[in-house]
């Protein structure tokens, strides 16, 4: 109106987005230590029968350790050894049909 006064008009309806909830079925994920000198524990809890694909990236992408679960259901615990990697900040991914979980790994 030009004088700094504003009308806003409040709608009935509530407003619906196209955001989807992602929901990967996979919980408890823990990662130890990190920072590491060497090895990393990594666990995690898959809630239903689904297809899991670990890999572990370094900061320009390129993949350096990949593992395939089928049907996995349950607790997973794996070591994952770095030792003969160079030094430096990589990618945990963890990839279910219903979407990624990404962390961050510090090598030291």
């Amino acid at each position: 109106h030009g004088n700094g006064v504003y009308q806003i008009d409040l709608l009935e309806q509530p407003i619906t987005t196209n955001i989807q909830e992602t929901n990967v079925l996979i919980d408890n994920i823990q990662i130890f230590p990190n920072p590491s000198v060497n090895v990393f524990n990594l666990t995690f809890n898959s809630r239903e029968k689904q297809d899991i694909q670990i890999k572990i990236l370094n900061s320009i992408g390129k993949r350096m350790i990949s593992k395939e679960l089928q049907q996995f259901i349950g607790e997973y615990t794996k070591e994952i050894d770095l030792t003969d990697k160079a030094k430096g900040i990589y990618f945990l991914e963890i990839e279910t049909d219903e979407g990624i979980i990404n962390k961050k790994l510090i090598f030291q």
